[in-house]
């Protein structure tokens, strides 16, 4: 037995504002430098993966992705100082409030089987 828990990010009026599948796909923007590749390799059609990321800078006040088109290679993106920082502490959140969860469940249950 172990406990599974699923934590996201509301606006301050309560709607939806991202989870760890956007977190992915901001990740993979910064791996793989495309918005499209990145939305391939994250579950997002290219569209919806755009329209996710406007939907959240606005949110939040401030750009997470710089694109560049054209050239010779095509045009590349990649998430902007304030998006690498956000990204940065919002993996940080997730990765505490799970150790976290982990200390709480083992305090409640520490008769469960291993």
């Amino acid at each position: 037995m172990r406990p599974r828990a699923k934590f996201w990010l509301e606006t301050e009026t309560g709607e939806y504002l991202m989870g760890p599948r956007t977190l992915r796909l901001l990740e993979a923007v910064h791996a793989e430098g495309s918005l499209k590749a990145a939305a391939r390799s994250a579950g997002f059609s290219y569209r919806s993966a755009w329209a996710r990321v406007k939907r959240v800078e606005a949110a939040l006040g401030f750009k997470l992705i710089e694109s560049y088109s054209g050239g010779e290679g095509g045009g590349r993106s990649r998430l902007t100082p304030a998006a690498l920082e956000f990204v940065r502490r919002y993996r940080s959140f997730l990765e505490e409030s799970e150790r976290g969860l982990l200390r709480v469940f083992a305090d409640i249950f520490p008769d469960r089987k291993k």
